[in-house]
Parts: C-alpha cells; structure tokens; sequence
C-alpha cells in the first residue's frame, strides 16, 4: 500500500507492474501472480512471476494464454455478468466451472501449487480488460479477501490516473520539474482540485477573478492541456498539488 502511495505521486504513463507484482506475491504468500491485458478477437497477453510454481508453469502459462478465456471460471464468471471486482475462485458459481474442472485446466493449476486463485480486475470496458491474477494452494481467508479489496480499489484509481495522464500527454511522460509553475499557479490549481469556482479561489486568495482566469490559461500551456479537468488531473499526476 505504500508502494502505490507513492506511485500515485509520480508522472506515471504506463502502469509499473513489475513493481506491483512481486509486492502482491510476497504480501499474499502466492506461488504465482499474472498480469493480463484482454481485447476482444485477441489472444490473451500474460505477464507472469513465478515464485514456485514448478515444472509445468510453462505448461500453465500456455493455458492461460490459449484458453483461459473460454475455460476459466474466473473470466467466464466476468464476462457473463459485469461483475468486476476481486473474487476468488471458490467463490465463483458451479456452472462457470465446468470446462475448467473437465478440460483439465484446474488440475494443471493444482499441479503449480495455484488451484486457488484470486482476480483483481483494474479495468473493465469494452475495449480492454486488464487485472492481476494471484495463484497460490489456499483459499483467501475473510481479513486477506478484505485487505485484497482495499489495496484493489488503490491500484484501480493508479490504473485510471496512468491512462489519463497517458491520454493528456501522448504517452510521454514528463517530470514535475520540468513544468514551471509559480507558487501561485499552483495555489489556483490546487483550489480548483479541490472543487472550488474561480468566484471562490478568487476571495480565497484576495485577487480578481479575471486573475484566476489568466493563472489558469497560464497553468493550460506549461501542462499542455486545454480544459480545467485535464488541468487538474495532470497536475495531480505530476504530483503539483
């Protein structure tokens, strides 16, 4: 948790999940843990960090990536009802199981030490689908299933300010310093992030509010943004306010 407090801090434009994934292996005593990207009409694309999975972990990772998405209970369970939030697989209903049980995929999984996995999907649209999957031989217990929940919803919100910085900046990130805000313009920035109206900012800080406007329109060209929200968002992501 404080790994993503920090990466909340910085001017991230893809997601560092090989700083994420061996925290989540140590923190949940995990054989396993996967990182997956899923389009549609596309093979799915694994990251993996073995921790003691065992001979056939190749054997598991071609699964994952060749049939996974029409045998596991998990993603079966995902796609037929919206739901995306962690679950595990004990969790999910008899019926998304069956072809993971007949075709041979959770004995696989058993033979890895990760018959029991745990899924915490971070994005969900039409387009994408990305998630961590953890894999070990026990079920989550009601306090781990809790803390898994709780650390989720952190790397989800990572997840959105990565794309949303990414989107704002072509995919390039920049550093903090590079971007020259007076003490000011951050102060206007910070006012606005917290929801306030430039009538508002500017009793705050004593001044016009065609000041206010004029500090923004300034704020807009060094964060190479045009509107208020991207303002906000970017500056958040670089850690100015």
């Amino acid at each position: 948790m404080e790994l993503v407090g920090a990466l909340l801090t910085e001017p991230l434009v893809a997601l560092p999940v090989d700083r994420i994934a061996p925290l989540l292996q140590t923190t949940f005593e995990t054989s396993g843990v996967t990182f997956s990207e899923v389009e549609p009409e596309e093979p799915v694309r694994h990251v993996w960090w073995d921790r003691g999975l065992g001979e056939r972990a190749g054997e598991l990772a071609h699964w994952s990536r060749d049939r996974s998405a029409a045998e596991h209970p998990l993603l079966r369970f995902y796609l037929a009802t919206g739901l995306w939030t962690p679950r595990q697989t004990v969790d999910v209903p008899a019926e998304h199981h069956d072809r993971w049980e007949s075709d041979g995929g959770r004995a696989l999984a058993a033979e890895c030490r990760a018959a029991n996995q745990l899924a915490m999907p971070l994005r969900a649209t039409a387009a994408m689908s990305r998630s961590f999957v953890l894999g070990r031989e026990e079920p989550w217990g009601p306090g781990e299933f809790a803390f898994a929940e709780r650390l989720w919803r952190l790397l989800s919100g990572l997840e959105k300010q990565v794309s949303a910085l990414a989107a704002v900046t072509g995919g390039q990130g920049v550093a903090a310093t590079e971007i020259p805000l007076t003490p000011r313009e951050q102060a206007v920035l910070g006012l606005l992030a917290q929801g306030l109206t430039a009538g508002t900012i500017a009793r705050r800080l004593e001044i016009s509010p065609r000041t206010v406007q004029k500090h923004l329109e300034r704020c807009y060209v060094k964060l190479a943004v045009t509107d208020r929200l991207s303002a906000v968002l970017r500056a958040q992501s670089l850690g100015l306010v």
